[in-house]
């Protein structure tokens, strides 16, 4: 008898291929579709079916918060949308602590849930029921925070005095918009009558509450959040991570003696007051 092999081969291909037509065809008949997040779980669920499965951290979401929780922890999790230039992916601080193990490509069709050091792209979590509303609370880490507000960044870069004095201290501890670690967050609020907001932190504040589109905007160097002012699949073209494959880790279940900040007054997620009151404004 003759092999089976390519015949399951041309079948699976089949079946990819019926997929992808069918995908395509649910996105031309539906205007304003998320063209990118669709298609970014669409991949990733193909891409893990056929390796046999991925770890995204949603076993240990279950047992951090029983299954109903982690549903909801999974389904509101945000996509996160890079502004042009900046090359790092949130990751896991107890594996990468510089941003060379951060570092993904800069390409604006790019959708980037590896590091180019084959770091996965991954959020932490956390859950606080606070007077009938539940906060899902994710919590993104960058090894170092540059800022590039109006090009400051730059304008330290070619300061004539920095020239005179032989330095130069862009990405430096001296340049004063830099810092090791970043802890930034994306906040999702559903109150009792099940009404979906959300909100980013930006430079040590929150920025206010929002309908939720289920994206969150990276800013380049600073990291701050903010919404995108479309959403990805709708002609904006800058690099992202869709929600599908970031790996999520309940923050409740890390030894958090583990973590010890790389840079005076970083201050971790379960150090911060937005930790214990989700609807505090400062991050």
């Amino acid at each position: 008898m003759g092999s089976e092999r390519g015949q399951a081969t041309v079948e699976w291909v089949g079946v990819v291929l019926l997929v992808c037509l069918l995908a395509g065809a649910v996105l031309a008949a539906a205007r304003g579709v998320d063209g990118r997040g669709f298609g970014g779980a669409l991949a990733h669920r193909i891409a893990c079916a056929a390796r046999g499965g991925c770890d995204d951290g949603d076993a240990e979401l279950a047992r951090a918060y029983g299954p109903a929780d982690a549903a909801l922890v999974r389904e509101h999790a945000p996509g996160i949308v890079y502004e042009p230039g900046e090359r790092q992916l949130p990751v896991d601080y107890a594996g990468c602590r510089v941003p060379d193990c951060a570092v993904a490509p800069d390409d604006g069709d790019l959708d980037a849930h590896r590091t180019d050091a084959g770091r996965r792209a991954t959020v932490f979590t956390h859950v606080v029921r606070r007077r009938g509303s539940t906060h899902l609370q994710y919590w993104l880490y960058y090894p170092d925070s540059n800022t590039a507000w109006a090009g400051s960044d730059g304008i330290w870069r070619r300061s004539p005095l920095l020239r005179l004095a032989g330095r130069v201290l862009r990405g430096t501890p001296e340049y004063p918009g830099f810092h090791r670690d970043d802890w930034e967050a994306y906040a999702v609020r559903i109150d009792r009558r099940g009404r979906v907001r959300a909100r980013a932190s930006s430079h040590g504040a929150w920025q206010r509450w929002l309908p939720s589109t289920g994206w969150t905007r990276v800013s380049r160097g600073s990291h701050a959040g903010h919404p995108p002012a479309g959403l990805p699949g709708l002609g904006l073209r800058e690099r992202t991570s869709t929600a599908e494959g970031l790996r999520l880790v309940p923050l409740e279940t890390r030894d958090r003696r583990g973590y010890r900040p790389n840079d005076d007054g970083v201050t971790p997620p379960w150090r911060k007051e937005a930790y214990r009151n989700p609807e505090s404004d400062r991050s």
